[in-house]
């Protein structure tokens, strides 16, 4: 199972099967294109900050269900990112870690670095790639 988890998983494809794909999920999940979540974008800071992490190889990416802010609230298709180590398991910082970090810092901004798990990334739609 640990060699699931190594640096090097993972692929290049082509630009035609990625757009094969994409369409095919757009056809079987994206019931209304103006809300239903098509990507997510998130910065280099956040995937860095992942990967620097100890004993990182990687990024799990988890789909959830949440409301979405940018459509009064429904809810749709976003993603957790959380840094992995090599045997899989998941870099989490606990949420009574949070809460003594968010006491101790005066911004939230500032209390996300210290968390390990990233969510809020820029959904499609409204923020859609050119």
């Amino acid at each position: 199972m640990a060699k699931d988890f190594k640096p090097n998983v993972g692929k290049r494809t082509s630009k035609s099967n990625a757009e094969k794909w994409i369409k095919n999920f757009d056809k079987h999940f994206r019931k209304d294109p103006n809300v239903d979540t098509k990507s997510v974008f998130f910065g280099r800071d956040a995937i860095l900050k992942m990967l620097a992490e100890d004993g990182s190889t990687g990024i799990t990416f988890f789909l959830t269900y949440q409301p979405n802010p940018n459509f009064d609230g429904k809810e749709t298709i976003q993603l957790v990112m959380v840094p992995t180590t090599e045997d899989g398991t998941l870099i989490w910082t606990s949420d009574d870690a949070n809460k003594a970090t968010a006491a101790a810092t005066t911004t939230s901004a500032q209390a996300l670095t210290k968390d390990m798990s990233y969510d809020d990334g820029a959904l499609c739609p409204p923020y859609c790639p050119k």
